[in-house]
């Protein structure tokens, strides 16, 4: 009996359907946003949206190879069953009997399978489960799965599980290595799935199409929580272009609940729509029963080295440890990547901006422009990453004519002790040299700062932690934050009380936010 080399791909499940086909870097790719969340002074004090112009920016390096997409001929493959068969004038290949089908990190079950070496199209007969990383990514089940090799072209008459970050069903899913499409569809989130009751949320469509790195439409989609119908809607497009690592989340046009001692309850939500080849326009809503409506439009351009974009936007900042809000008007802005330089690990990025804002009585044009220099984090030992810092900002504010001159460095520290602990060190030390600026949502408050703590894992769902902010120029501790975090399925919760030392501004707050949104 002759062993045939029978090629299998990941596409052999429905679920592919929503991953993106662009090349990507041989390493998981970072992003900016990711890098600056270690500076935070205490557990839960960035959860909010990311800035575009942090969360869009990768760290990359000219010349890397990118990994293929397409199915790899030189993978062995390895087929065990209880019978096999081989007709090598035919190509007709035969497998019964708890088959399993083994090319890389991908494994195939099947009680039959039936294939033909030579058109490379093979099918599945009483069921099948793809696996992934052994389930880690992806763990499919469904009835019957044909998959044609040479050309990536499946059809499946069922698909149900998970692919990363999603869980699907459907049924007629087809692929046929440009778009994917599902009839009556479902999809929902590890956070969300409830395997004895509804899901906490999900979308269902009665048409699913996916052009992998560049949309998803769906057909009369209906938005869930729990079974709950929020809306319906004729027609949704979501953008896949700025997708991370296909992290993105079709759920991103439900109105979720949040809660802020400093804005009160409000509700969130965003949503994008592609245009042309390389834009989309953008829509990012908050209301809140404190702080009122504070909406971002605009329109993103994603360009070879970085992102550009315009729109209004009411952002906020932390003052004072109260939330400050400032609207920019008009505000044009373009944004680089991290790069590195040549094949070492240092990274250069840079960016300018320039817009009309208005906080209260204060309002005015503003110009900035900056550059930064950084490396990749250091390993010092399993765990332990530390990465050093350096920039120049400069601002120029129409209100008053001053201009900022703001040259800055710092340094990012953080490890894990044992399974349970992580601790980190953070130090931050803006140059200002005689104008801060008029406005509190970007006021330097501390021009040295150092930040430390630890938190420390109670249970599966319950972890604390303590963060001290000290100012350096007075040599003095300006706050001291503990706070408690609990996971609450789909949701986060934070509770944190900072100590505010000699200042009198001791205060509690309460932050509740949606996970995958």
């Amino acid at each position: 009996m002759r062993k045939s080399k029978v090629q299998w791909l990941a596409a052999a499940c429905l679920v592919c359907l929503a991953q993106p086909v662009w090349a990507a870097t041989d390493s998981t790719p970072v992003y900016q946003d990711t890098l600056d969340s270690e500076g935070q002074s205490y557990s839960g004090e960035l959860a909010k949206a990311s800035t575009p112009e942090n969360s869009n920016i990768r760290v990359v390096r000219r010349g890397e190879k990118a990994k293929s997409t397409e199915p790899s001929e030189q993978l062995p493959t390895r087929i065990d069953a209880n019978k096999m068969a081989y007709t090598g004038s035919t190509g007709d290949v035969y497998a019964e009997g708890d088959v399993v089908v083994t090319q890389g990190n991908q494994t195939l079950l099947s009680p039959r399978i039936e294939g033909n070496t030579k058109t490379t199209e093979y099918r599945t007969v009483g069921g099948y489960r793809y696996l992934e990383d052994n389930g880690k990514t992806k763990d499919i089940t469904g009835q019957n799965m044909t998959y044609r090799t040479k050309d990536r072209h499946f059809t499946a008459d069922q698909a149900m599980g998970w692919n990363d970050p999603y869980y699907v069903k459907g049924s007629n899913a087809t692929f046929d290595g440009q778009e994917g499409h599902m009839e009556k569809g479902m999809v929902t989130t590890k956070h969300a799935m409830a395997f004895k009751h509804a899901p906490d949320y999900r979308v269902e469509g009665e048409d699913i199409k996916v052009y992998p790195g560049d949309k998803v439409v769906i057909k009369n989609p209906t938005f869930y929580i729990k079974n709950f119908k929020v809306f319906s809607l004729p027609s949704y497009t979501k953008s896949l272009r700025h997708d991370k690592e296909g992290k993105f989340s079709i759920f991103s046009l439900v109105p979720k609940p949040t809660y802020s001692s400093d804005d009160g309850f409000g509700l969130h939500g965003n949503t994008d729509y592609p245009i042309g080849k390389n834009g989309e326009v953008y829509i990012d809503y908050r209301w809140y029963t404190k702080a009122g409506f504070k909406p971002q439009v605009g329109y993103r351009h994603y360009l070879p080295w970085g992102t550009a974009s315009i729109g209004y936007s009411k952002e906020s900042n932390e003052y004072n440890d109260e939330t400050v809000w400032v609207e920019k008007i008009g505000e044009a802005r373009i944004d680089t990547h991290s790069y590195h330089i040549g094949k070492s690990p240092i990274t250069v990025r840079g960016g300018a901006n320039a817009g009309y804002w208005k906080e209260g009585s204060v309002k005015g044009s503003h110009k900035e422009y900056y550059a930064e220099v950084s490396h990749d984090p250091i390993k010092l030992w399993s765990g332990a990453d530390l990465r050093f810092l350096g920039g120049y900002q400069r601002d120029y504010y129409g209100y008053d004519k001053s201009i900022r001159s703001m040259p800055y460095w710092g340094a990012r520290f953080n490890t894990k002790i044992g399974n349970r602990m992580q601790a980190w060190v953070s130090y931050n030390q803006r140059n200002i040299t005689y104008n801060n600026s008029p406005y509190r949502f970007d006021t330097t408050e501390l021009p040295k700062e150092l930040i430390y703590g630890a938190s420390y894992k109670l249970t599966r769902l319950d972890d604390v932690s303590v963060s001290v902010k000290n100012n350096i120029m007075s040599g003095e501790v300006d706050s001291i934050y503990y706070t408690w975090h609990h996971d609450l399925h789909s949701f986060d919760l934070y509770l944190t009380y900072k100590d505010a030392q000699k200042s009198n501004n001791n205060q509690w707050k309460i932050k509740f936010v949606g996970k995958d949104f």
